[in-house]
């Protein structure tokens, strides 16, 4: 199956219906920060696209938004942020989307933002989110064990990085 192809945007008002709806899909909240773990209002979804994160993406597919990705917590005196993806359509899981669209996140961050360091999480179950970091040539810098009760159970916080330097993956932005 073929990557369906993406354009990475501004949000725009139109997206936070939509988000919402991604983020009361059990198969995509589950995987993301304790705060999406109960509803999320149109309000701090709003302050989230347009406030909060430090630079957000909204990740278009045939016309329609598919999820976000982007920057959040920068400390642009060392040049580093947190990055994040929520690839909020199940049914374009497994494609390739992800994998796709974090390099060219981790390209917007390392080019466009002038970042030395690009730091990300995600829970240790989610083998898709381990598995597109690694491509992209993020290193594992640690864990937090048990530190996020999903599924009835607490699991681990895996750490990871990339610096500017990195590169030493095929699919690794330069």
């Amino acid at each position: 199956m073929a990557r369906p192809a993406f354009l990475l945007r501004p949000p725009r008002a139109d997206d936070i219906i939509p988000y919402m709806g991604f983020l009361a899909e059990p198969r995509v909240s589950q995987w993301l920060d304790d705060g999406c773990q109960r509803p999320v209002p149109a309000w701090r979804v709003e302050s989230f696209l347009f406030r909060d994160a430090f630079a957000v993406w909204a990740i278009e597919v045939e016309g329609r938004i598919a999820g976000v990705a982007g920057f959040s917590d920068p400390d642009l005196a060392r040049g580093i942020a947190r990055e994040f993806i929520v690839l909020g359509n199940p049914l374009l899981w497994g494609q390739g989307l992800g994998r796709a669209v974090l390099t060219n996140v981790i390209e917007l961050g390392f080019h466009r933002l002038g970042l030395r360091k690009i730091n990300a999480d995600c829970l240790a179950p989610n083998q898709a989110a381990l598995t597109i970091h690694r491509h992209a040539g993020f290193h594992e810098e640690g864990r937090l064990r048990a530190d996020a009760w999903r599924n009835g159970a607490w699991v681990d916080r895996v750490l990871f990085s990339v610096l500017r330097e990195d590169g030493k993956t095929p699919d690794a932005v330069r």
